[in-house]
């Protein structure tokens, strides 16, 4: 990028350019793809990330035609944070080239897969520690790390006697973990998370107990209908019942709502006499307090963005925000002001330690942070 593409940027994000400015900065980056823009940075992998994940999405935005959601994508609107987020990526790994970041402090890395598998005799198994192969037989079910770090339930031959036996794996604060259920459902848990299942699923249901969040890719069997009780704790829990599909289930107790996004199949979420059927691409919404239960078109994207690898800020609340950076990264967050009517878009790699995210939601203008051991001030 040329001095005068430099100065326009600056200009845009210090709110200084004039139209005629910003049209000429937008016509440039539609004339320039992603593999043509020359970034300032020593750092060819961070380079490569931001290239892709952040730029190259600003150019699919621009160039698709008006999307149904999304309003603050819009260009050259100048609350289209999703090109602060791609011109931020500039200014930051600039700064990076400089060792001048604006944020200082520790390094406090991203979660990784971390869990506790606590079996049906109550041992407690920490399963990063564990060796790969099988952890635990209980009746005619093995219970394997496998060599890439997840667990599965396996079937052994012979018949089962044995009483149904239930085991939980929950994940901490920075932590995830994928697993396959002896029927051959997979389900990834997000951190703060925990599944209550069977060992083996008998008789005519397959009913499993989630709290936190959860992806689900359901193995299909149509005489046995799976079924996922949701805060099961609770005075009335949520339902989620299906045949087969794959749907993401967004419930943690500390949050007011449940939200369930179908991306494929069909699903029926139930909440005491209220039950809504939902068609791929809508999502359920359960308010807590009111005990509403409401349909609307889903985000699916953002939806898995956690089990992709990514943050996904669709003009989110800042306090929502950092719910997710406080889950992932184990982290105290408290606030000094006022930031409830402030809001984000944009996306951001859940590889990066804090201090990178945090530089980049700096870099917006919208909020600014101090770091202290693992607490994290929000400030406007």
């Amino acid at each position: 990028m040329n001095d005068h593409i430099h100065r326009l940027i600056e200009k845009y994000l210090d709110g200084s350019i004039t139209p005629s400015e910003e049209e000429a900065l937008m016509a440039w980056y539609q004339d320039h793809p992603p593999s043509t823009v020359e970034w300032i940075s020593d750092n060819t992998d961070e380079e490569e990330q931001v290239r892709l994940r952040m730029l190259t999405q600003l150019n699919r935005q621009i160039n698709a035609p008006q999307p149904r959601k999304r309003a603050w994508y819009y260009i050259p609107a100048a609350a289209a944070l999703l090109l602060m987020f791609c011109l931020a990526g500039y200014f930051y790994f600039s700064r990076m080239h400089e060792n001048t970041p604006p944020v200082v402090a520790q390094q406090i890395v991203p979660g990784s897969n971390k869990a506790i598998l606590t079996l049906a005799n109550g041992d407690q198994v920490i399963l990063e520690e564990a060796q790969n192969g099988i952890i635990s037989q209980q009746g005619n079910t093995a219970v394997n790390k496998t060599d890439s770090g997840h667990l599965a339930y396996n079937t052994l031959s012979g018949s089962n006697t044995s009483p149904i036996a239930y085991n939980t794996l929950q994940t901490p604060y920075g932590g995830q973990y994928q697993i396959t259920l002896q029927d051959g459902t997979k389900v990834w848990l997000n951190a703060g998370s925990s599944l209550r299942y069977p060992t083996s699923f008998s008789g005519n249901e397959r009913t499993v107990i989630l709290n936190g969040e959860a992806y689900f890719e359901v193995a299909k069997d149509k005489a046995r209908p799976f079924l996922v009780s949701v805060n099961a704790g609770a005075e009335t829990p949520m339902t989620v019942q299906v045949l087969g599909t794959h749907f993401n289930i967004h419930a943690y107790a500390d949050e007011q709502r449940n939200i369930v996004t179908l991306l494929e199949g069909a699903v029926k979420v139930g909440y005491g006499e209220n039950n809504r059927v939902l068609a791929p691409g809508k999502e359920a919404i359960l308010n807590k307090t009111s005990g509403k239960l409401q349909l609307q078109e889903g985000d699916t994207e953002a939806a898995v963005a956690w089990k992709n690898g990514y943050f996904l800020f669709n003009n989110e609340n800042v306090a929502d925000i950092m719910k997710q950076i406080s889950r992932w990264y184990d982290v105290e967050i408290s606030y000094q002001g006022d930031v409830s009517r402030k809001a984000i878009g944009g996306s951001l790699s859940r590889s990066k330690n804090v201090t990178e995210v945090l530089n980049m939601l700096e870099l917006t203008g919208t909020v600014h942070f101090k770091i202290e051991g693992r607490r994290i001030t929000v400030m406007p």
